[in-house]
């Protein structure tokens, strides 16, 4: 090797480009920088590096970089040097030389560029390496959109150059994207999502970023003059897809939240926000879009609270078993009654503000029982005190129904009160939308067989009303307090009273009772009793009441109204 080479100013070039560089740019940076000074001694007139990598998930559309070394400002000769090597991952790296103008070069020089070549490449070659490794951790594998982390480095870059206010987030999810992939397979599901993926980062080129959380859930940065094109493009997206080997089209339909990002918005506001939106759109059955505004915002953080303090108050017996009496139309004598549910803290606290929380969550699951073992301690205290009880409906979510032992569950918190079935009625909330309609009939079938009774709550209100009218052997419907509202007085309406009407007649036809919620005035109440409706519950009797109010009422069981 050539004394030249070795020179302290070529060791300088060599340390530097073996130790102190982070991207392809800074080589870049370095080379144009440095090597003039070397160039004189290597007699070099002119060097280029290119870099082509392949197309992959971290360049879709490949890559090809020139990173242009020196060029002598004399000129260079038109003897070229040339090398290629093969990068690890399946790219290429050419290099070219050429004398200084009017220069040749010897083996000698050959050989010390050769060397210096070399230098080059395995400098590229580590800081290609360097790079991938450093995508990893912000490119998603399966996609080549960004991940959580990458967003949230594009998050902080622009909030850092104050440009956050100029775009627009979206949390976005594909409908029914479970039905996809069992339809399809999970193989065709993985080609949707890259598919979705490159279609929406080719859209948004130099308008956003697109970023896969994980599953078919995504988050985008959108400039705000494009939001609106956008929306409209993940409207109507349409995917080919071959499935054993025929191709089919799919398309692919979201859910959204959008936040038009405030100027003042912070860092973690730009997903959360988004965020919040989408899960109102997620629990919508007709929006498919929604854009977010602060009352929702607040909304999230009571939900947050409730479910936090939930299991702390349930261990602690803060929930309250109310009875609201049930009311024999024909002589207005107390026959029953529905035990609801009240938190107390500093101040009572509604159904209204807990229970559809905990239905989304699943914890009511935990409350249903908490009701039931409290409404037999009462009883068995009833008893015991030799006062007879009336049968109390409690409420219990279909989400139980995918409890296979449920029934059991049931039983049990009846034998340890030493309670007979007959006092109990298991009133099945949400039935609207239930699907799986062989588990409810033989959860019904069961409970039947043990002495219990069934009764639909809000009936009515559902598309599936008639079928569980029809196919389902409750012992009554609960009629809807919409319904009953406007049947009889100042507000009535004919088709309310043909309604409540035809669904009375139709329940006796079919040996079902039939109890009417939120009765209110004289009026509704004679319209119910002249109508063949049996019981009626609500403020025209009583609000609901404490346990020692209800043991009151059930020792003088006679309403005045």
């Amino acid at each position: 090797m050539s004394e030249r080479v070795v020179s302290e100013q070529f060791r300088v070039f060599y340390d530097a480009l073996s130790q102190n560089l982070f991207s392809l740019d800074e080589m870049v940076v370095l080379i144009n920088k440095t090597l003039p000074t070397i160039a004189d001694e290597l007699t070099l007139g002119r060097v280029e590096t290119i870099f082509i990598a392949p197309e992959s998930v971290y360049e879709p559309r490949g890559l090809y970089k020139v990173i242009a070394g020196y060029d002598d400002p004399n000129g260079f000769a038109e003897e070229t040097y040339e090398k290629s090597f093969t990068t690890a991952e399946g790219g290429t790296v050419k290099l070219f030389a050429n004398p200084k103008k009017g220069c040749t070069w010897s083996d000698v020089d050959k050989e010390n560029i050769d060397f210096l070549l070399q230098v080059l490449y395995v400098s590229c070659s580590r800081l290609r390496l360097l790079s991938l490794m450093q995508q990893t951790t912000k490119i998603d594998m399966l996609t080549g959109s960004l991940n959580a982390i990458g967003l949230n480095e594009k998050i902080g870059m622009l909030y850092a150059k104050h440009e956050l206010g100029e775009y627009a987030s979206i949390f976005s999810n594909i409908k029914n994207f479970k039905y996809t992939n069992q339809h399809f397979g999970s193989q065709a599901g993985d080609y949707i999502l890259k598919q979705y993926s490159i279609l929406s980062r080719g859209f948004l080129e130099g308008d956003g970023f697109f970023c896969r959380l994980g599953g078919d859930n995504f988050v985008i940065l959108v400039k705000k003059y494009c939001l609106l094109r956008y929306l409209m493009f993940i409207t109507d997206i349409a995917i080919s897809v071959k499935v054993d080997g025929k191709e089919e089209i799919v398309k692919v339909g979201t859910k959204s939240g959008v936040y038009a990002i405030d100027k003042d918005a912070e860092p973690e506001d730009v997903i959360s926000c988004a965020s919040v939106a989408f899960g109102i759109a997620r629990r919508s059955r007709d929006k498919d879009l929604v854009y977010f505004e602060q009352e929702m915002l607040d909304r999230t953080l009571h939900d947050k609270r409730i479910s936090a303090m939930f299991h702390s108050a349930l261990s602690q017996n803060e929930f309250h078993v109310y009875y609201q009496p049930k009311v024999t139309l024909s002589d207005n004598t107390l026959c029953g009654c529905e035990a609801l549910t009240r938190w107390h803290q500093e101040k009572i606290i509604y159904p209204s503000e807990f229970i559809e929380i905990l239905e989304r969550e699943g914890t009511i699951r935990h409350l249903d029982f908490y009701m039931l073992e409290g409404v037999c301690k009462d009883m068995r205290r009833w008893l015991n005190a030799g006062i007879e009880p009336v049968k109390v409906s409690v409420n219990f979510s279909k989400l139980h129904l995918s409890n296979t032992h449920l029934e059991q569950d049931i039983i049990d918190v009846l034998n340890a009160y030493h309670i007979d079935p007959k006092y109990i009625e298991i009133e099945l909330t949400e039935l609207s939308d239930f699907k799986h309609f062989d588990r409810l009939v033989a959860f019904v079938n069961r409970m039947h067989a043990e002495g219990f009774g069934i009764s639909i709550d809000d009936f009515g209100t559902g598309y599936s009303s008639i079928t569980l009218f029809r196919d389902l052997n409750a012992d009554v419907v609960k009629l809807d307090k919409s319904l009953v509202d406007n049947i009889a007085g100042d507000h009535a309406r004919r088709a309310d009273a043909v309604i409540v009407r035809s669904i009375i007649n139709m329940a006796r036809e079919l040996d079902i009772d039939v109890i009417a919620e939120g009765v209110e005035t004289k009026e509704q109440a004679e319209f119910l009793r002249s109508n063949g409706c049996r019981m009626a519950q609500g403020f025209l009797y009583d609000r609901p009441l404490t346990h020692d109010d209800f043991e009151k009422r059930l020792l003088h069981r006679a309403y005045t109204v």
